[in-house]
């Protein structure tokens, strides 16, 4: 699954090979557009990182054994130009294994710090064993751990959760309901959406939590919003307005607009 990795940000040639990828794609007037285009730089990133970014442990792994072989050359009495280059490139690519594990780890209350890579590993590694259902209790209170059962159990669950029971005499309920919505606060919730809304509700959310089906984090959106700002704030905008179906739900930028409805409220 492709996931949109900050690291790539600290190669000096990322910013130049994303937009011209962006702008060589054409510009997205519809939903279905820009799902495509983001589609298309995901692919377009993924050849980017295997072919140009590299695998950066893998690499680290590499450079430190060929450092530990220039440190044990018994004629060696310093450090020489090549060893100084390798250091340099491991002190880069720690710097980007940093922003990896800090990406994969999502904390949120540590925004700065020396290099602890270990740190974050292990808080990664941690969420993915806390997040991982091993098995559920059914009606007749036996555990199974088959996962087309839990699947079933879990899908019945939220059907029968959120399935309407029917209502009565709701005049009743809903007259005793004080009205606290003024005229005037009922003309700014009609009000539609503008431009500088779009930007505000994307830039309220956190850079790097969950991304959705498209890899892309609102880090992405944020960070490039002099690229990509225009195209995305004018489908949006279309969507908000109505004038368009969002069967291609674009995350977490659609979702971070259907969120300022309610806070309109």
């Amino acid at each position: 699954m492709f996931r949109y990795e900050v690291m790539w940000e600290s190669h000096d040639e990322f910013e130049a090979m994303l937009a011209r990828t962006w702008q060589g794609a054409g510009k997205a007037h519809t939903l279905r557009e820009l799902h495509d285009k983001l589609t298309s730089l995901a692919g377009s990133l993924s050849l980017w990182d295997t072919q140009t970014f590299g695998h950066v442990r893998q690499e680290l792994k590499a450079l430190n054994e060929e450092l530990d072989r220039m440190r044990s050359v018994p004629s060696c009495v310093g450090p020489s130009h090549a060893e100084i280059k390798v250091v340099e490139r491991i002190m880069e690519l720690n710097y980007r294994e940093e922003i990896m594990w800090k990406q994969r780890s999502r904390i949120m209350w540590l925004s700065a710090g020396d290099k602890n890579t270990q740190f974050f590993h292990l808080r990664a590694s941690q969420r993915r064993r806390k997040n991982k259902i091993s098995k559920l209790k059914k009606s007749n209170g036996q555990f199974t751990e088959n996962e087309d059962e839990m699947g079933a159990m879990a899908t019945d669950f939220y059907k029968t959760l959120y399935r309407s029971e029917g209502t009565t005499d709701m005049d009743r309920v809903l007259n005793t309901v004080p009205v606290k919505v003024t005229a005037a606060m009922n003309e700014g919730l009609l009000a539609p959406f503008e431009k500088e809304e779009v930007k505000i509700a994307l830039f309220q959310m956190f850079p790097t939590k969950a991304p959705g089906p498209d890899g892309m984090p609102a880090h992405f959106f944020q960070r490039h919003w002099e690229l990509c700002g225009d195209e995305v704030t004018a489908v949006v905008l279309r969507v908000l307005r109505g004038r368009m179906i969002h069967q291609y739900l674009i995350t977490p930028v659609l979702c971070s607009f259907q969120k300022s409805i309610a806070r309109r409220s």
